[in-house]
């Protein structure tokens, strides 16, 4: 079986890449990257990796029939928050990334199964809300129906998975767990920005163990959400981060809150019960404690 991971990140491609290292069905991995390779310590003879532009047509096309794909992993996304410097980014990446992989498929004519890793952002109701077409919510929604127009016409075959909010070892040292750690293990309290904000974290090893199940499986199946099915805001997040780091003081929050659009999410697990008899196994306070304990020991290493 050849795998192709488009737009793999250091955080989910990484630790599905080791995952996929072990299975001997996998005969060859094509790791994709966009500005910096960041797993070149792999030696893995089964592992290549190439650079691919997701803005580009042609770019993802020759990715795919270099890689002779039987399946594609599509992970390429634009970066919700902190929001990017260009937010062109949300309809360059997301959107039209979504139509130029649509061209590729066709192009390529071997019917590859496309495991689309979206957002639990798309399954947003945006209507009366203020997502404009630029936003990360809208784009989400965008390249979800283009996804899905595509398998109903017959270009394209696959799963989508909307992702909630996944975390644990390797995440980006923006994202709130590691910012959080990181501050403390650098003698600061750090400032939260959206205490109210609800998310449904989930944390990194059940997001590859449901990704498997569907790399492996001969199936297609439905949008599957990938989450916990609880929310939890960014608040109590912090406060558990406190109670493992032996924090004993005040949530320090930052005078610019509730700068995000989207503030409560949350995945519904039906889909993924009935058809992949999948639900996660790592509840928060473990999540977090794992990562917590990842981070102080990585650091250095890692994050500096």
């Amino acid at each position: 079986m050849n795998i192709l991971l488009i737009g793999a990140s250091k955080f989910i491609g990484s630790h599905l890449l080791d995952r996929l290292i072990g299975n001997d069905e996998i005969k060859k991995v094509t790791y994709t990257y966009f500005s910096q390779n960041y797993f070149e310590h792999h030696k893995e003879r089964k592992i290549s990796y190439s650079k691919c532009d997701v803005t580009d047509p042609n770019n993802i096309t020759d990715n795919i029939f270099n890689a002779k794909a039987e399946i594609i992993v599509y992970m390429a996304s634009s970066r919700y928050f902190p929001e990017p410097k260009d937010r062109n980014d949300h309809a360059n990446i997301n959107i039209n990334g979504m139509k130029n992989l649509v061209k590729s498929c066709k192009e390529y004519k071997k019917n590859s199964k496309v495991i689309f890793l979206n957002s639990g952002a798309s399954k947003l109701n945006l209507e009366n809300k203020q997502f404009d077409y630029g936003s990360y919510a809208k784009s989400k929604k965008s390249a979800s129906e283009i996804f899905n127009s595509s398998k109903n016409k017959g270009d394209i075959n696959g799963t989508e998975l909307n992702l909630y909010t996944p975390y644990g070892p390797k995440d980006y040292s923006y994202r709130l767990i590691q910012s959080s750690v990181i501050e403390i293990l650098n003698g600061r309290l750090p400032k939260l920005n959206n205490p109210n904000s609800h998310r449904d974290f989930i944390y990194i090893d059940d997001v590859i163990d449901v990704l498997e199940k569907v790399i492996l499986s001969r199936k297609n199946f439905e949008s599957i959400d990938v989450g916990t099915s609880k929310s939890t805001s960014n608040q109590d997040v912090l406060k558990e981060i406190y109670k493992v780091m032996n924090i004993e003081k005040s949530i320090n929050l930052s005078k610019k809150i509730n700068t995000e659009q989207i503030t409560h999410m949350k995945a519904d697990l039906a889909v993924a019960k009935n058809l992949l008899n999948w639900e996660p196994k790592t509840d928060i306070k473990k999540g977090i404690y794992n990562t917590v304990n990842w981070i102080k020991e990585n650091y250095k290493n890692y994050y500096e």
